[in-house]
């Protein structure tokens, strides 16, 4: 058969080339400029665009034999070949970076001061642990977070599975003067799709025998009650470790690190565990001798400022933090 190719509409189409190609139909106006066939550059014209990939589909190795001279059938073959095979190496580029971005961006996200701080009061409800069980686990999260320095808000959803069952939570935050704070935490059941609200204060934490809790006191022969923080004590310097707070944060005596290394997670309050969960511990690695947060290896200067203000709160400083 006579060679035609380049000849526009006198050339005679082989019957073997006149076919789908999916080059066209992938890069279209790209393989378009490539193959001399320039109405494929009606891919920029609205609302035609959305029919030109698949009429590139089916026409586009008619024209290109027409609009441009080819050594032979198959040399046509071999370069329609290539780009088919090129085309699905950047449509595969393009789909792994899309998905490695997503994966760096949830991971971030799970990273964040709101994310700690909300799997953190999470973990801490009796609501929680009935419902979900002990341990559990957490997905990516997925949602939106705001952040100019120092406030922010965010709005996040991750799954979660327990012992017990399974589920989904829900939780909105804001930042202010640089510290997050949960507004509304939320978990829906899956199955049931049943929706509870979480209250980070109803802890699982349990009073120590030996402890004594001070309780508000009234005023002598008034009606007025004098409100006095609730502490707790314990009987010896030695059970420290074992003493579990309901509410507040304990000062530290002494070395600071050896006396928040005398508690488990459990003995920590709700308050406490707010503080450290800013710096990334929960109780899945709190006391962990593999795994730390990130902030363990960051020196005072190079912390957050909710993470200085957190330390500053359990009783660190500058100079205690550094010395760790």
């Amino acid at each position: 058969m006579e060679n035609t190719s380049g000849q526009g509409k006198k050339a005679i189409v082989p019957a073997e080339i006149d076919g789908w190609n999916w080059g066209a139909f992938l890069l279209n106006w790209i393989w378009g400029i490539g193959n001399n066939t320039f109405i494929a550059l009606l891919m920029f014209v609205p609302f035609v665009n959305f029919i030109m990939p698949f009429v590139l589909g089916v026409k586009g190795s008619a024209w290109a034999w027409q609009n441009k001279e080819w050594e032979s059938i198959e040399h046509f073959k071999a370069v329609q070949k290539k780009w088919a095979y090129w085309t699905a190496i950047v449509y595969l580029f393009f789909i792994a970076a899309f998905a490695g971005l997503f994966f760096i961006i949830m991971s971030s996200m799970k990273d964040s001061d709101a994310f700690k701080l909300a799997e953190s009061q999470f973990e801490s409800s009796r609501q929680a642990s009935e419902i979900i069980g002990k341990p559990f686990s957490t997905g990516l999260p997925s949602g939106n977070i705001e952040t100019s320095e120092p406030s922010g808000k965010a709005t996040i959803s991750f799954g979660v599975e327990g012992s017990k069952g399974k589920g989904t939570v829900y939780f909105d935050a804001v930042k202010e003067l640089g510290q997050w704070k949960i507004n509304s935490l939320v978990l829906e059941e899956k199955g049931t799709g049943k929706r509870i609200d979480i209250d980070p204060q109803a802890t699982t934490s349990a009073p120590v025998e030996g402890a004594v809790a001070v309780t508000p006191v009234l005023a002598e022969k008034t009606a007025t009650p004098v409100e006095v923080e609730k502490v707790v004590i314990t009987t010896s310097e030695a059970n420290v470790g074992a003493a579990k707070a309901k509410a507040g944060v304990r000062k530290p005596t002494g070395d600071v690190n050896e006396f928040w290394g005398n508690f488990t997670w459990d003995d920590l309050s709700a308050d406490e565990k707010k503080l450290w969960a800013v710096l990334g511990w929960n109780g899945r690695i709190w006391g962990s001798e593999s795994e730390s947060p990130a902030s363990e290896e960051t020196s005072w200067a190079k912390l957050s400022e909710a993470e200085r203000a957190a330390l500053t709160s359990l009783g660190y400083d500058k100079k205690s933090w550094n010395k760790e």
